[in-house]
C-alpha cells in the first residue's frame, strides 16, 4: 500500500476508534443520569440520618431496614397512599385495555369518512394540555359528587388516558392480517367472536405495553390526583409522598425509604413485562 494511502486508513481508523469512543462515553453519561436517582434513592433508604450527612453518595456502611419498617408501620399516609393507588390504577387500566382494544378494532377495519372523523376526534386529545381543561374538569366532577373519590379519579384518568391508547393500538390492528378474520368468518364466527378469539389474542405484545405504559402514567399521576383527591384520606402515593417530604426533610432516610416503596411495584411490572414493550411499539408504528 503507498505510503499516502496507508496514512489515509490510518486516519479513517484514529477518527472510527474516537467515534466510537466518544459513542459509548455518551451512552454511559445518558445511563449515570438515568442511574442516579435510583442509586441514591435506594442507597438513602438503607442509611441511618448520621451517616447520610457523613457519607452522602457513598455505599451504607451498616445497611438496615429500620427505615422501611417505620415506614410500613408508623405512617399511616403510605398505607393510604398505596391502598389508594391500587384502586385507581388496577380498574383504570383494565378498563382502557377492554374499551381501547374493541375501538381500535373497529376503527382500523372500517376506512369510512364516519371512522375517520371518529378517529381524529379521540386522538385529538393529545394535543390539548391539562392546564386547559383542569379547572373545567374540576367543576364537572364537583357537580357530580365525585371529588376525593376513586370513582372520580378513575373516569378522568380514563379519560385522559384513551387518546394515547387508541393512537397504539389501531397502528397495531392494522398489522394484523384480515386473511385469519376471514378464515374464522367461513368457519361460523361473528364479528364479536373473531374480534376476542383472533384479533385480540394477537395483541398481546401491543397490549402489555400499554398495561406497562398506563400503569406507569396512573400510578405516578400527581396533578389529576392534585385537583381531584382533596382529603387525606383519598391520597394517592404521589400526593402522600409530597407531603411526607414536606414534613420530614430532616429525616431522609424515611423520605427515601418512602420513594423507594412506591417505585417498586412500577419496576417489577416493567421487569415482567419488557420484552414485549419493543414489539408492542415498533408492531404499532409500521402503520398509523
Amino acid at each position: 500500500m503507498p505510503a499516502y494511502g496507508r496514512t489515509v486508513f490510518e486516519a479513517n481508523k484514529t477518527l472510527m476508534l474516537i467515534g466510537k469512543t466518544a459513542k459509548v462515553f455518551f451512552i454511559c453519561l445518558i445511563l449515570l443520569v438515568i442511574i442516579a436517582p435510583f442509586y441514591i434513592s435506594t442507597i438513602y433508604s438503607f442509611k441511618s440520618n448520621t451517616e447520610i450527612s457523613a457519607t452522602r453518595l457513598a455505599l451504607p456502611k451498616s445497611p438496615t431496614f429500620d427505615n422501611y419498617l417505620k415506614v410500613l408501620t408508623k405512617n399511616e399516609q403510605f398505607l393510604i397512599g398505596y391502598r389508594n393507588s391500587i384502586l385507581n390504577t388496577v380498574p383504570t387500566v383494565v378498563i382502557l385495555m377492554i374499551i381501547t382494544s374493541m375501538a381500535a378494532y373497529v376503527l382500523a377495519r372500517y376506512n369510512g369518512r364516519f371512522y375517520k372523523v371518529i378517529y381524529t376526534v379521540m386522538i385529538s386529545g393529545i394535543l390539548i394540555p391539562f392546564q386547559c381543561i383542569m379547572l373545567p374538569l374540576y367543576i364537572n366532577i364537583y357537580n357530580l359528587g365525585l371529588t376525593s373519590t376513586n370513582l372520580g379519579f378513575i373516569i378522568v384518568r380514563v379519560g385522559m388516558q384513551i387518546s394515547i391508547s387508541v393512537l397504539v393500538v389501531t397502528g397495531f390492528v392494522k398489522t394484523v392480517p384480515r386473511e385469519l378474520e376471514e378464515s374464522a368468518n367461513i368457519d361460523g364466527c361473528n364479528r364479536f367472536s373473531v374480534f376476542w378469539r383472533i384479533v385480540f389474542p394477537l395483541m398481546k405484545p401491543v397490549n402489555a405495553t400499554q398495561l406497562v405504559l398506563n400503569t406507569l402514567y396512573i400510578w405516578n399521576d400527581y396533578n389529576v390526583a392534585l385537583v381531584i383527591l382533596r382529603n387525606a384520606k383519598s391520597r394517592t402515593l404521589p400526593l402522600a409522598q409530597i407531603i411526607y417530604f414536606s414534613e420530614n426533610t430532616s429525616q431522609l432516610n424515611l423520605a427515601f425509604a418512602f420513594f423507594t416503596m412506591a417505585m417498586l411495584p412500577i419496576l417489577i411490572l416493567y421487569l415482567l413485562m419488557q420484552r414485549h414493550i419493543v414489539s408492542g411499539i415498533m408492531a404499532g408504528a409500521i402503520k398509523g
